[in-house]
Parts: structure tokens; sequence; C-alpha cells
């Protein structure tokens, strides 16, 4: 009875994000028609909007606060304080090298990249549906760069989002008896649903189950977080770059290449191709 609770645990924490993440959006729709009233009234409310659709980043910031807050007290007192700090350290970095982040910084790349032939499908498939998703990123403020991107892009959702679906929901299904690859999809579909958009949400529950799996091989949330702060900066600032500077021909050879490299090295990090004497020693 105790061990399925679990499953209704993971779908609880699952819950409460989609309630915190919206309801952050409203808290700050109010608070910022309060602000703006208080400032110089109707006036003062377009003004006070105006300054957070001209600083989205700042927007996503604040939007990650209270779940961050949340769920990363969660993860400590459900995972980390049970067995000490120190000893919980050692268990998240004892598989980890410096071979391991190459690995996830070439995956990254490759990832990044072969996702843009399942953008083209999706495109052939779904083109009203590619068309909102375009939309939604040109309104994003993802290419708005500033200290204030490298937090909103970089820092919080690769920690607060891994901290609650490779953190909590996937060790919880874990702890109810699911299988590694059960509880692996079902984060990883949750993980697509969470974007609240079809395209978005296609491509992330691919990526989600690569987090999961990267999760699972190093036995530590560092991995999944590395590797998702480096997908979100190769998609940005990286291909913003490439799109600038590269010919058409070229970024055609690299998206093709993508596929074979992706697959490459999966099979090194599964195999543990460069960890081994680190592994060994251990």
């Amino acid at each position: 009875m105790k061990k399925g609770a679990n499953y209704g645990i993971a779908a609880l924490v699952f819950v409460i994000t989609m309630i915190l993440i919206n309801g952050a959006g409203i808290v700050l729709a109010m608070g910022t028609a309060v602000i703006g009233i208080i400032i110089g009234g109707n006036a003062g409310v377009d003004i006070v909007y105006d300054f957070l659709m001209n600083h989205l980043n700042l927007y996503s910031c604040l939007i990650y606060v209270i779940p961050g807050v949340v769920f990363l007290l969660w993860y400590y007192f459900a995972f980390i304080e049970p067995v000490g700090v120190s000893r919980f350290t050692g268990e998240q970095t004892r598989k980890l090298s410096p071979s391991c982040f190459i690995w996830l910084t070439v995956l990254a790349f490759a990832i990044q990249h072969a996702i843009s032939l399942l953008m083209g499908l999706i495109a052939v498939l779904m083109p009203s549906a590619m068309e909102d998703y375009t939309e939604l990123v040109e309104t994003s403020g993802l290419t708005q760069y500033s200290p204030v991107w490298v937090i909103a892009t970089l820092v919080l959702p690769p920690l607060v989002e891994e901290t609650i679906f490779r953190g909590l929901i996937l060790q919880y299904l874990r702890r109810a008896g699911a299988s590694f690859i059960a509880a692996n999809l079902i984060q990883a579909v949750l993980f697509g649903i969470f974007h609240m958009n079809l395209v978005q949400g296609i491509y992330t529950a691919v990526f989600g189950f690569l987090l999961g799996y990267l999760a699972w091989r190093y036995d530590s949330l560092l991995a999944p977080m590395a590797m998702h702060a480096l997908f979100n900066f190769f998609g940005t600032a990286v291909v913003d770059l490439e799109n600038t500077i590269l010919p058409d021909f070229m970024l055609g050879l690299i998206i093709m290449a993508s596929v074979p490299l992706t697959v490459i090295v999966i099979v090194m990090i599964h195999f543990g191709i460069g960890d081994k004497k680190r592994e060994s020693s251990s």
C-alpha cells in the first residue's frame, strides 16, 4: 500500500507543478495591475505591463520563483535530509568525471541539431501547430541576451525542471515499483505536457526521456541539469550565431551529421568510455 502510494505522490507533484506555474502567471498579472494602479492608475497598469513585456526574461524568472522554492525544499526533505548532505553529495558526484561533461556537451550540440529534423517533419505534418510554436518562440524573450537571460534560460529551468521531473517524479515512480523504462517514459510524457504546446511538447518529451536516462546512467541530477543547460544554450545563442555566420549548405551538413553523432555519443556514455578508470577506482 505504501509503495503504491508513491504513484499518487508522483501525480501530485505534477498537478502542483501545473498549478504553481499557471498560478504564478495569474499572480504576476494581478501584481502588475495593483502596482500599476498604485503608480498611476490605468496608465500605470499599462506602464508596468509594458515593462514586463519588454523584459520577458525577468517575467520568466519570476514565474519560476515559487515552484523553485517549493520543489527544491520538497526534494531536500524527501531525498537529501534523510541521508545527509555529505553522503548525498558523494552519491551525486560518484560517477561524474571530466569526460562525462565533454560527452554531455557534444550530445547537447548534436541532439539540438537532430531535433531540427523532427521539427521539419512536424512542420510538414502539422503546419498550423508549427506556426503557433514559431510565434511562441518569437515572443518568448529567448533571444533577448542579458545576465537575466542567463538566469531565465540556463539556470532556473534546468534547476527547477530537473528537480521536479527527474528528481521527484522519476524517483517516486521508481519507489512505487515501476521499471526504469516505464517510469522514465511517464515522466518524459509529463515533461512534454508541462510545456503546454504541441510542438514543444513533442520534442521535450523526447528530450525528457534522454534526461531521465542520464539521471539513471550517472545516478545524479547534476548530469541532466548540465545537459539541460547546454541544450538551452545551443538552442538559442549558438543556433543564432550559426544562422548568422554559416552558409545554408554548412548548416545542412551539421544537421545531417547530428543524427549519427547523437547515436555515437549515447553509446559512448552508455558504455562509460572515458569513465571506466574513474568508476573502478571509486
